[in-house]
């Protein structure tokens, strides 16, 4: 029952920042590895994804961190078949690392640059530099750095 009212929760806060959202590389993680109890939250997150409710932009970065989970388990072969997985994934742009991205650090006033590592600043100029509303993260660095009103972590739901 206190299920339903998270995925309440997180489906209207979701739909109030309708465009597009930075999906931070934990909430992938909870659903690749199902990290309870936040594997449900993160699945409810994808599936409206795909579902086009929302779109997302993750940053080749995460797909990078994802894509080592399998490799530390051992197995090689399953590394690509998660990149291929990310970067085809519907309602999404994977934003690569480029100049126009590390630009975007330091720029904004809203973030504080100095609560972040140098991994989660490039996740966020990533998500600055499609224009995102909303960053999705349970990083402590992301909840210090990101202004309430621009983030989202399923920690609070």
């Amino acid at each position: 029952m206190g299920m339903i009212n998270h995925n309440n929760e997180l489906t209207t806060q979701l739909l109030n920042h309708l465009t597009m959202s930075v999906i931070d590389t934990n909430i992938i993680i909870y659903l690749t590895d199902t990290i309870q109890p936040y594997e449900p939250l993160s699945r409810l997150i994808f599936e409206m994804i795909e579902a086009g409710s929302v779109s997302a932009v993750l940053s080749i970065i995460s797909v990078a961190e994802v894509m080592k989970g399998p490799l530390n388990k051992g197995y090689h072969r399953n590394a690509p078949d998660v990149r291929n997985y990310l970067l085809n994934f519907p309602n999404t742009y994977c934003q690569e690392t480029t100049i126009d991205v590390i630009e975007h650090i330091g720029r904004s006033n809203l973030i504080d640059w100095s609560k972040l590592r140098t991994i989660d600043s490039l996740i966020i100029a990533s998500g600055l530099e499609n224009g995102v509303e909303l960053f999705i993260s349970n990083d402590v660095h992301f909840k210090k750095a990101i202004p309430r009103d621009l983030a989202l972590s399923l920690d609070a739901l």
